[in-house]
């Protein structure tokens, strides 16, 4: 153990902490020098303190908290550390100039109180902006910056503005922070005019640095790519195996990017054979290509309303690897003897080459196991395989049912938008047995590549999903009490997924909001070289692989198959190198896909407010989805998420408990709570700001119960959203 680590020992473990540096010197036993030297690092990475008295020890030991601020528009925020199961409320004059997103460390406020929910910043140690995207005004000939993210409260100095003229949308780089409201920076990219179509859209995508145009040092590369297929790609084909089965796609109608596709036997033992067949991106994309720090850097495709932003460019994505009908086309296989328990006897994973017989689409193949005539008719050649397949996944469910996976059924928006991107319909989408057979198949594949790599013990690439907080749980237990469900928490039992696969099986469709809630309170998952299972698929080992095209893990994922399995590459050195490939592709690839997520999320709610701007003045009914100390957010049947601030429910004054995550009439005891049913009307909405608000039109509003008085807690503040949406 060296010195840093025996000092970091001595502060965990000691109740004298914190030290002064004479007596560290004695307790270490070191050099003086190089104790100091030690101090002076772990300070500098903030992992401990040094007091105004120069005593030293762990920053908890003074009552100090690193964490990530969510700052809102309207200047107050909310921290997140890992310390803390719950989030600290920063009031406006509390945050010490840190932005959104901003690593900062932090002390709790309200640390004599039962709750400690409330925080200050002490110091931002790492700023998250690096790039801003906004607006060029011009005023008098004098050009200004204007960000479009209406949260930043500091004022940018543009140093060179480029070629950009007035209403440019614009990318800058920020140079310097010269104080805390004050940051130089120069124009990097001009991304558009501000009246182009969709650049509403683009511009949203460019601040998460999501782009759809390529760099011209990928495009030679693609172009090389390209050049070795047409001359070498009958050689590639001539040392693979093909796989002469009845092999078909089912995806979206529109979807371009075709990267798994399946078959399916019975053998004569009774036992499925079922294959998933998924394009062997990595024979394109060679390791360390700028192909692959292109997709690296990227990470994942972006689904935004009416585009894709592709992690490889579309000969490739659309063209080269996606697995169109009736061509020759490389995969990496896994096949698999699956029981009628849902248990795989015998796998075998290995390259092959595969030309499917139909593109199907998921609308065709619902209405054939729906039993469509006509369809069927069309499709007489592999309506039998469709409907083992249908039987297979059902069987596939239940297994994983059985061992306790949990299933959120969480509402997803369609947003439908014009020609000029115009939102014109939000539905809801609908998953029927044809979506559901692709995800087990998937699932199940994915499961036993994790599998296979885990029992041989060599470095691998795992997607791993934390077990839940005892205290959330606690937490959220003390919420639904006050609801028709009930979860009965025994002392020191073992949260496992049955427990909340059984509450969940209680909860009807029209009570997602509590199914909302557990979601937001679970872990998030994520990539990790180091397996600790999934907890969400009750699942000891997992990993992705079905997706090369548009995650960069499932591409990582097929190299160390063709390394391991085909190549033999699993020597001491081998494994090092692969190791260290793997944890930061892990961190970059997690990171991207929370990146992803947002943007997601805030393309969205932009056009939900863009779509409510339409509809100010009509009235909807929705659900209580979120209660909070400045009011409640309701959600409507198609997912549009509002808000009905405190200040606007005219009839009583209301008071939020937090352990009720309620609102409660202090005179004519009404109670708005999680998951009533309610009557709104739309009062304003924004697409500027991404906001929409509601009010209640009086005696109209459903579900309201009376306060209990004997229930003296007091709440303080819950944030509106954790962007907690996983794939799993």
């Amino acid at each position: 153990m060296d010195l840093k680590d025996k000092i970091i020992t001595l502060f965990e473990n000691s109740s004298n902490a914190p030290y002064t540096f004479e007596e560290l010197l004695e307790l270490l036993n070191c050099e003086k020098e190089e104790l100091s030297e030690q101090l002076y690092e772990l300070k500098e990475q903030y992992i401990i303190h040094e007091s105004k008295k120069h005593r030293f020890g762990l920053l908890k030991q003074f009552g100090l908290y690193i964490g990530t601020i969510d700052v809102k528009e309207k200047g107050f925020g909310f921290i997140l550390s890992e310390d803390f199961e719950n989030e600290f409320f920063v009031p406006r004059t509390e945050t010490n100039h840190a932005l959104n997103k901003d690593t900062v460390i932090f002390r709790i406020t309200n640390e004599n109180t039962q709750e400690k929910t409330e925080a200050s910043v002490v110091k931002v140690i790492e700023r998250s902006l690096e790039y801003v995207v906004g607006k060029i005004s011009e005023t008098y000939f004098q050009k200004e910056f204007i960000p479009i993210d209406n949260k930043l409260n500091i004022f940018f100095e543009i140093t060179d503005y480029g070629l950009s003229v007035e209403n440019d949308i614009v990318k800058v780089k920020i140079d310097e922070f010269v104080n805390d409201s004050l940051v130089k920076c120069h124009v990097v990219e001009i991304i558009g005019n501000a009246y182009d179509v969709g650049i509403d859209v683009k511009s949203i995508a460019a601040k998460y640095d999501f782009h759809q145009e390529f760099s011209k040092e990928v495009i030679n590369c693609l172009e090389e790519v390209v050049n070795d297929y047409n001359n070498f790609g009958e050689d590639e084909i001539n040392k693979r195996e093909f796989i002469d089965k009845k092999i078909i796609t089912i995806d979206g109608k529109d979807a371009k990017d075709l990267d798994d596709a399946i078959s399916i036997e019975i053998l004569d033992n009774g036992n499925y054979l079922l294959g998933v067949y998924i394009a062997d991106v990595s024979y394109f994309v060679k390791e360390n290509s700028a192909l692959d720090e292109e997709a690296l850097n990227r990470g994942t495709s972006v689904y935004l309303v009416d585009r894709v932003i592709p992690m490889l460019p579309h000969k490739l994505s659309n063209d080269l690897c996606s697995l169109n009908p009736n061509t020759n086309k490389l995969v990496m296989c896994c096949i698999m003897e699956i029981n009628h328990d849902g248990v795989v006897v015998d796998y075998e994973i290995k390259k092959g080459v595969i030309n499917t017989k139909y593109r199907m689409s998921y609308d065709d193949v619902n209405l054939i196991l729906n039993g469509d005539k006509d369809l069927q008719e069309k499709y007489y050649d592999i309506v039998d395989e469709l409907f083992k397949m249908n039987k297979l996944s059902k069987i596939l469910n239940q297994m994983r049912y059985a061992r306790g996976s949990l299933n959120f059924d969480i509402p997803e928006p369609k947003i439908i938008v014009n020609e000029i991107g115009q939102p014109i319909s939000i539905e809801l989408r609908e998953r029927f047995d044809g979506e559901k057979l692709i995800e087990e198949f998937m699932l199940i594949a994915n499961e036993t590549v994790a599998s296979c790599i885990n029992q041989l013990d060599l470095p691998f690439i795992y997607r791993v999903h934390d077990v839940p907080s005892m205290d959330k749980l606690t937490r959220f237990n003390k919420i639904i009490k006050n609801t028709k469900y009930s979860f009965k928490l025994k002392k020191n039992q073992k949260i496992t997924p049955k427990v909340l696969q059984n509450l969940l099986a209680d909860v009807g469709e029209e009570d997602y909001a509590i199914n909302t809630m557990l979601l937001r309170l679970m872990a998030k998952a994520k990539y990790d070289v180091y397996n600790i299972g999934h907890y969400g698929l009750a699942s000891n080992c997992y990993t992705h692989f079905t997706s090369p095209i548009r995650r960069y893990p499932d591409l990582l994922v097929h190299r160390l198959l063709k390394k391991y399995l085909i190549d033999g590459e699993v020597d001491i050195e081998s494994q090092k190198y692969n190791h260290n490939i793997i944890s930061l592709a892990a961190v970059q690839s997690s990171k991207k896909e929370r990146d992803a997520i947002s943007c997601e999320y805030e393309v969205n709610d932009m056009k939900m407010a863009e779509y409510m701007e339409m509809h100010i003045g009509e009235e909807f009914e929705g659900t209580i989805s979120s209660v909070t100390n400045f009011g409640l957010f309701v959600t409507l049947p198609n997912t549009v998420e509002g808000l009905i601030r405190i200040g606007t429910i005219k009839d009583d004054y209301y008071e939020y408990k937090e352990s009720l995550m309620s609102l409660c009439g202090k005179n004519n005891k009404k109670m708005y709570r999680l998951g009533d049913k309610i009557k709104v009307k739309v009062l304003s909405a924004s697409k500027e700001k991404k906001e929409i608000d509601f009010i209640i039109p009086f005696k109209t509003n459903l579900n309201m119960i009376k306060y209990s008085k004997n229930n003296k807690t007091r709440g303080k503040y819950e944030k509106r959203r954790n962007s907690s949406h996983r794939k799993k």
